[in-house]
């Protein structure tokens, strides 16, 4: 049993270490006058090797995984646990923290973020900020049905609430690509960035096996790896409302992984007997 958790131990212990490593990196690797990246800086060099060791060791303990599983038996151990239901829920709960903060900050960050942007641009942008609050609230039902139906062994079909998250995602990411592209210094935000894409694959292929198309070595790898890299930029200068959905990404990305760890064994399919020859023929 304790083989079955180390992928998740890996990332998620390894996702602590980045964390430590990254601080480093933010206080030594750059210029305290001008923000740059120092070249060749130690921290940094670590910090990559590290990242680019916990990616390719991941690899090899996710291809144990079989190619595909239905929806009943890549999520089996959440029917009835209370603990996954409560996992979800919290993260759920997260979401719904980081959308009230966006709507208490709305006009203030909304005027700070758009200065001195074309009134074109700042309409879509503050259109994309209201869609992303209201994904924000919708994940809580869409969650609570998503658990309910894992919850209850009732899934199998196609669910809308398991796409409510991806979209979330979408929007985040576009979102965080307007505020970081005329950042001249990508490693103030290679993680951020890692982290919001790995989250989004995770979740579009968890989403996946409602829709008969269930991935789990692809779904197990970038759960993975989306838990480690919000566990990394966690260590970033964020926003609240930034924090809580990396919260969420840590706990909803983990607790599917571990179901799918733990999924109970693929029974093969009883193979046909072989038809007795025509005695008159």
């Amino acid at each position: 049993m304790g083989k079955k958790f180390l992928p998740s131990a890996v990332a998620l212990l390894g996702g602590a270490a980045g964390f430590a490593l990254r601080k480093w990196q933010l206080n030594t690797a750059f210029e305290a006058d001008t923000g740059l990246a120092i070249p060749g800086a130690t921290a940094t060099t670590v910090l990559v090797a590290f990242s680019l060791l916990v990616v390719l060791f991941l690899l090899p303990l996710c291809r144990g995984q079989e190619k595909t599983l239905t929806w009943d038996k890549a999520f089996a151990n959440g029917r009835g646990n209370a603990v996954f239901a409560t996992a979800l829920l919290l993260g759920a709960i997260l979401l719904l923290g980081s959308a009230g903060l966006e709507v208490m900050h709305f006009s203030e960050n909304a005027a700070r973020t758009y200065a001195g942007e074309t009134r074109v641009f700042r309409i879509v942008s503050r259109a994309l900020l209201s869609l992303r609050i209201l994904l924000c609230l919708g994940s809580l039902p869409a969650v609570f049905l998503w658990i309910r139906a894992i919850f209850r062994g009732e899934g199998g079909t196609e669910s809308l609430a398991s796409l409510v998250p991806c979209l979330l995602c979408c929007l985040w990411l576009i979102s965080d690509y307007q505020l970081r592209s005329a950042d001249p210094v990508v490693m103030d935000y290679v993680y951020e960035v890692f982290a919001i894409v790995t989250i989004l694959l995770g979740l579009y292929y968890i989403a996946g096996h409602a829709f008969g198309n269930g991935r789990p070595r692809r779904t197990l790898y970038f759960c993975l790896l989306g838990a480690y890299f919000s566990l990394v930029t966690l260590a970033d200068p964020h926003s609240m409302t930034d924090l809580l959905r990396y919260g969420f990404a840590v706990i909803y990305l983990s607790a599917h992984a571990i179901l799918i760890l733990t999924h109970p064994p693929v029974e093969e399919a009883p193979a046909e007997p072989e038809r007795e020859a025509d005695e008159n023929a």
